[in-house]
């Protein structure tokens, strides 16, 4: 009964940890990129991007789908007298997976980096690529021992590995950026020492984790574990095709997503040179990855938390099924994981919706708040006016991915991903190659592409795990808080701009007076069922006090 009780808690306790550190990973990367814009200038950045969308495709293949199979192995892993056993042996096959994988791509980012910078039809990124390369290496280690945390449903160590990185990356970055400038380097050097930073970050988390790991205690779980009898021990070569097998579609598949940002870095510049020079083409793209993108990717700190916890509970969960009793037990558990997974589609729903509308109502207030070169604001809002609707495709991607990842179906996301990559490349090589549209082609490239891919999986969760997905409650109801919420945002900005001739003070003011409109709206709609409240740590403390203020009943 106890470990039925803390289910639902543990895995929001896991969002919350896991949200907060992405919330602080992202914040710190947005404030860094504004300083490093300053000195990069586009096309500067251009380089920058170019190299680290380059090794994050590296590190997709390498890594994608290892550390999500490690969680699920670990959380599947029944108790027993000998889990603990299995679960080290299940460490340590991985991190001997991942140490041959990192070796393997640093050396193709290292000995490779001109032809790739070639590739990318930017000559002058290689220095970029080589000083970012040895980072691949240390992204795997660190990747093994994130997916033995989260498989223990303990995200903390993952959360502050992450800030540990982000400040040491960011801060560093800057510090060597100013470094190469004051020697007087050329724009493509002082890149690659702006981009080293990330390397020797990435070194500071690896080195917290490995220190973790070594002092992390698991007899607190023994008590637990001793009780239930042995588990069978699986031999490596036994864990190793385990791992593959569950690694290798859900490593596709996240491949096939992240595509879609090595997909612009290759087609905007050499389809913008077929009629413009190259240094006009890396500096479209410097500015399009750089503020357009970076902006997009912010909302994603609040989603990615919900599925990266959402794997190993709800795996958990269909374990627990399988070995309910008697048939009541049984239809009991499934409800219970049902009801997990409908909350997770809402409140993915309730933080995208409204990020969505309003990063693209707001593109060009908000980026001329955090950047100062109006020029590059100018020529960037529109395209984030177009990227921003993206988000909540991507939202529904990723937690359809990962609930679809639970029920042991990572072949089908494998299928959304790659209909969709195929519409992207289109869509990008006609768009862009074509003068009157350029860069635009690229945000609605990746606007449809994450459309048709979200379409997809939603088709298979709802095939093939059983859902059925409530459109007005899910979604219907944030989507009328937030139009309603955004019309006021419009309202508001207007009127203290016009007052007080200040743009700053009219973005933060509306954004701050829309999200509180915004979720009383979300109340009086009666959005949030008492299960939704329950969930959250607290929730029936924050449910009585719901219901004495009239928002619930």
């Amino acid at each position: 009964m106890e470990t039925r009780k803390s289910a639902s808690p543990r895995i929001i306790s896991g969002v919350i940890v896991l949200m907060i550190s992405n919330i602080v990973v992202k914040l710190l990367g947005l404030l860094c990129k504004i300083p490093l814009h300053d000195l990069l200038q586009d096309q500067g950045m251009g380089y920058f991007n170019i190299a680290y969308n380059i090794f994050t495709t590296l590190y997709m293949v390498s890594t994608a789908g290892l550390p999500t199979a490690v969680t699920i192995m670990i959380s599947d892993t029944p108790a027993g007298s000998s889990r603990r056993r299995q679960v080290e042996r299940i460490f340590r096959v991985a991190l001997a997976v991942f140490f041959v994988l990192g070796i393997i791509g640093t050396s193709i980012m290292l000995f490779f980096a001109k032809p790739l910078a070639a590739l990318m039809g930017s000559d002058a990124s290689y220095l970029c690529i080589m000083a970012i390369s040895p980072t691949l290496f240390f992204i795997c280690m660190s990747s093994a021992i994130r997916g033995y945390f989260q498989g223990h449903q303990n995200m903390i160590p993952t959360a502050v590995s992450e800030i540990t990185e982000a400040i040491g990356k960011f801060a560093i970055g800057i510090v060597l950026a100013k470094y190469a400038i004051s020697r007087g380097e050329s724009i493509e050097r002082v890149a690659a020492y702006a981009i080293a930073g990330i390397t020797i970050g990435v070194a500071t988390g690896m080195i917290f984790l490995i220190i973790s790991k070594i002092l992390y205690n698991s007899d607190k779980n023994a008590a637990i574990e001793t009780k239930e009898g042995s588990v069978s021990s699986r031999s490596r070569l036994d864990i190793l095709k385990q791992l593959a097998k569950i690694a290798l579609p859900i490593t596709i598949s996240a491949v096939a997503l992240n595509l879609t940002g090595i997909i612009d870095t290759f087609s905007i510049i050499n389809c913008m040179k077929l009629y413009t020079e190259e240094q006009l083409a890396e500096i479209a793209y410097g500015n399009y990855s750089t503020l357009a993108v970076t902006m997009s990717h912010l909302p994603s700190a609040f989603i990615t938390p919900i599925a990266s916890s959402l794997t190993p509970a709800l795996t958990a969960a269909l374990l627990a099924i399988k070995t309910a009793k008697d048939e009541a037990e049984r239809r009991e558990k499934e409800l219970r994981a049902s009801k997990v997974m409908q909350s997770c589609l809402k409140f993915a729903a309730i933080i995208s919706i409204p990020c969505a509308l309003g990063l693209s109502i707001l593109a060009k207030p908000i980026l001329s708040l955090l950047f100062k070169n109006q020029e590059s604001v100018n020529a960037a809002a529109p395209l984030l006016s177009i990227l921003a609707i993206s988000v909540f495709f991507t939202a529904m991607l990723t937690i359809t991915t990962s609930i679809l990842q639970a029920h042991k179906l990572q072949h089908k996301p494998i299928i959304s991903m790659c209909g969709g990559i195929v519409v992207k490349i289109i869509l990008n090589v006609l768009l862009i190659s074509n003068p009157s549209i350029g860069i635009y082609g690229a945000p609605i490239g990746t606007l449809v592409s994450y459309f048709v891919m979200a379409s997809f999986n939603f088709y298979f969760v709802i095939k093939y795990v059983g859902i059925h997905v409530s459109i007005i409650k899910n979604f219907g109801k944030p989507f009328l808080s937030s139009l309603a919420a955004s019309l006021l945002t419009v309202l508001v900005y207007v009127l203290v701009e016009t007052q007080t001739g200040h743009a700053a003070v009219a973005t933060v003011l509306s954004i701050l007076i829309t999200v509180l409109v915004y979720f009383i709206l979300l109340f009086l709609l009666h959005t949030f069922t008492k299960n939704d409240i329950l969930l959250l740590p607290k929730g029936e403390s924050i449910y009585r006090v719901l219901c004495k203020m009239k928002l619930m009943k």
